[in-house]
């Protein structure tokens, strides 16, 4: 049997306690630990995709 893979990038309202933590920018909870876990909250992610978007001068 297997485990069914765990979503990526929950909010932290879905978010189990052991995967919460701060946003490395804003410090907002966020999921930060395991799988799918990310130093930054949503909207810092996306900041950041949009900036990879934009050609660099």
């Amino acid at each position: 049997m297997t485990t069914p893979a765990a979503p990526v990038n929950l909010p932290p309202q879905q978010c189990p306690p052991p995967l919460l933590g701060h946003c490395a920018r804003c410090q907002a909870p966020c999921h930060r630990y395991g799988f799918g876990g990310n130093p930054l909250c949503q909207q810092h992610q996306r900041e950041v995709a949009e900036q990879q978007k934009r050609p660099v001068a």
